[in-house]
């Protein structure tokens, strides 16, 4: 009997998988008994799917592209329903409208939206990855809210342009939203240096899903067409679907990586344990706010410039006693509720981990020990700051955490203390 000497495998569970045995002096290749079952569904997953998934690609992966496909197509169907109010709006099949009146709607509605994807890109364009969840769940609101002024639009005669041109102003923020968003998403998908094909495959099941809407727009239009009612009823009912998905979409992301309002909740449940507890990846993404803001009392504002207020001699000495031998250094604003960050132009993504966790140190124990001394406070987080953060960062990695890269929306100034002598009272930023 001949010896399997070697064994190939594609894919797990495995849907091609050969084995060798040694005959005659040579390597013979029989193909296993699995082959014979390849059938429609592994056609799909080969097509559809990133080459190895399961296994090359993160574990919410299909929960998130289920939720995902919904709401895409929801969102298709009633982009659909909105195309067509507008074409009513034009006055496509009336008499008294001419080709050029109709052209120029359209051509100033586009441009509307061009100039309003260049300001809010300007305007946000590197907040979006550093908290992605909401800024998706904000645009597929603004969506649903820019295709209801659509089919609104035509009931409004005199102000249709002026509505239409604000549903392309919206629709904008949601192009800008979804292309700066998307990439983060697919690198915290991809496993296996493999983002282009998750990327890819992403593009595939988007226009599949497209053509299953459009198809089912065909069926649909001429029956939505016999009443308003029934228009309506369509649209509204697919806007709630579409909004339910992609808040299930955004909850099923896990990711590994901090964003401030990640990290806050980390550390905070870091401290309050008695800095021996740090919750897993899953449980703090099931806590953070996808719809409002997390509430802080201290707002860490990370590589800041120095703010534009009067700063006493004294601080300023604090500053350079406190932070000598430091790539960055903080300084609490009381009136402005926020924890400024500066780093030098030497910090590393692990000294901007580090100062961040100090500025959530300092305002963890400002909001626990009121009254205490704000210098003396500062000085016993810088003490207590290395055991703290080694411990901290151990805890973490062992729940999975990642802290090779973060996501604390870090601005790009960066201080350098001079060693100059101070011969005011005070150091007024202009």
């Amino acid at each position: 009997m001949a010896e399997i000497v070697a064994e190939e495998c594609r894919g797990y569970p495995s849907r091609q998988k050969n084995v060798f045995v040694l005959q005659n002096n040579r390597l013979t290749k029989f193909k296993n008994g699995r082959r014979k079952h390849y059938g429609f569904g592994n056609f799909f997953n080969e097509v559809f799917f990133p080459e190895g998934y399961p296994d090359t690609v993160s574990k919410d992966y299909l929960g998130y592209q289920i939720f995902d496909t919904i709401q895409a197509f929801c969102s298709s169907v009633n982009g659909t329903i909105a195309t067509q109010s507008i074409m009513q709006g034009l006055g496509v099949g009336e008499e008294a409208t001419t080709a050029l009146a109709a052209t120029m709607t359209w051509v100033l509605k586009d441009g509307v939206g061009m100039i309003g994807r260049i300001v809010f890109a300007w305007a946000q364009g590197s907040d979006l990855d550093c908290d992605l969840k909401r800024w998706r769940l904000r645009a597929d609101i603004l969506n649903d809210v820019a295709m209801f002024l659509d089919v609104c639009s035509p009931s409004f005669g005199h102000y249709f342009v002026y509505i239409v041109c604000l549903s392309a102003l919206l629709k904008a923020v949601v192009g800008i939203a979804g292309v700066g968003t998307r990439p983060a998403i697919i690198q915290h998908q991809a496993r296996r240096n493999n983002i282009g094909d998750v990327a890819a495959k992403d593009s595939s099941q988007e226009t599949l899903v497209n053509l299953a809407a459009l198809m089912t727009s065909l069926f649909l239009m001429p029956l939505l067409n016999r009443s308003p009612w029934y228009s309506w009823t369509a649209f509204f009912l697919l806007a709630f679907i579409h909004i339910f998905a992609n808040y299930c979409a955004v909850r099923a992301l896990s990711m590994e990586t901090f964003n401030q309002s990640r990290f806050h909740l980390a550390v905070n449940n870091f401290f309050s344990s008695g800095y021996t507890f740090v919750p897993s990846v899953g449980t703090v993404n099931s806590r953070e706010p996808v719809i409002f803001s997390l509430f802080r009392p201290w707002k860490l504002e990370i590589g800041s410039r120095i703010p534009k207020q009067h700063l006493t001699g004294d601080e300023y000495q604090a500053l350079r006693s406190l932070y000598d031998k430091e790539v960055y250094s903080l300084y609490v604003n009381d009136l402005g509720g926020k924890i400024y960050i500066f780093l030098s132009q030497t910090a590393t993504q692990e000294d901007v981990m580090r100062a961040a966790f100090e500025g959530e140190l300092v305002a963890y124990r400002l909001g626990a020990r009121k009254g205490y001394p704000q210098l003396d406070l500062m000085r016993q987080a810088r003490l207590d700051l290395d055991d703290l953060f080694a411990r901290f960062q151990k805890l973490a990695q062992a729940e999975g955490w990642d802290f090779s890269c973060n996501y604390f929306g870090v601005k790009e100034w960066r201080v350098t203390w001079r060693n100059a002598p101070i011969s005011t009272d005070h150091v007024t930023i202009m």
